[in-house]
């Protein structure tokens, strides 16, 4: 009840920015805790990078999906009356097509998580300044909806990203992520830096540092990083770390792939612990995120 009572109080308000939602995540950003920012990824170009695009050619499908669980059951949520949905689903379709001076795709992505609900489209492009420097923009689509109220009771919304990466030599990648830029929603702007080191020939080092710009540094950064091991020359092991100070949430990950000349599978565990209340989650409490995809290459 208390849920609902806040809720119904930033609909009044014409709160345009409803954070309960969390990121969507690909199978292959569950397995290194979401960091990549800096890496080439063509899927990913959509929820991440959209710069990444133009270092790839030719076209992709992809089907992305992930379930997630509750653990360590807070007692205060018995006490509220507060019920954590059992159906908590997440599934997103990508098409790339990568072919021509202008990189790009598209992407639609539905969440189901605690019953607050999202639906995204998103377009994007990328295209080359240079031989090692590519510079890529997207637009999202945004409809959430809140637990407890009708389809007329959405909040629609319009998100821009823009992102530029750079080849600095054959190991090392950086790049810079601006998302939502005009504050279109509350609360969901960011700005984030990204590395991508190679070392050792099968070694793949990636680390992100981020803020939301709008408040004070120190009190509202997230940082994410991962290890990449490749095994042979198509099966790839991953681990991965973050802490989200902006959510409150920090934890691991891990995932594996096979990736072939025209078919790809991943499948990847996150964990995430609640260190302060935030959203629908208590203190301590714990989600498990367990994802699959497969990526059809055209």
């Amino acid at each position: 009840m208390t849920k609902f009572i806040i809720l119904a109080l930033m609909l009044s308000m014409g709160q345009t920015s409803w954070a309960q939602i969390r990121e969507f995540q690909t199978t292959r950003l569950n397995s290194t805790s979401g960091a990549g920012v800096a890496s080439a990824l063509s899927t990913e170009a959509a929820v991440l990078n959209p710069a990444s695009s133009a270092f790839f050619a030719g076209s992709n499908f992809s089907y992305q999906s992930y379930s997630t669980t509750l653990q360590h059951e807070s007692t205060q949520r018995a006490l509220s009356n507060d019920d954590f949905s059992g159906r908590n689903k997440s599934q997103g379709l990508f098409i790339s097509d990568q072919d021509g001076p202008v990189k790009g795709g598209f992407a639609y992505l539905t969440q189901d998580e605690n019953s607050y609900q999202r639906k995204q489209m998103i377009i994007h492009s990328a295209a080359p300044v240079d031989d090692k420097t590519a510079l890529g923009i997207s637009y999202r689509y945004i409809q959430d909806k809140l637990p407890g109220f009708s389809r007329n009771h959405q909040s629609v919304g319009h998100q821009m990203t823009a992102g530029i990466s750079r080849v600095i030599d054959d190991s090392t990648i950086i790049a810079l992520v601006l998302t939502d830029p005009t504050r279109s929603r509350v609360g969901e702007e960011r700005v984030t830096a990204g590395l991508q080191y190679a070392f050792a020939s099968r070694f793949t080092l990636m680390a992100d540092i981020g803020t939301q710009y709008t408040k004070d540094v120190k009190h509202k950064y997230v940082w994410k990083s991962a290890l990449q091991l490749q095994l042979f020359d198509d099966f790839f092991f991953r681990g991965g770390a973050f802490n989200d100070n902006i959510r409150g949430q920090k934890g691991t990950s891990w995932g594996i792939s096979w990736i072939g000349p025209k078919l790809g599978v991943e499948f990847a565990q996150k964990f995430t612990t609640q260190f302060t209340q935030h959203d629908y989650l208590y203190k301590d409490e714990g989600l498990i995120d367990t994802s699959l995809s497969a990526v059809l290459k055209l």
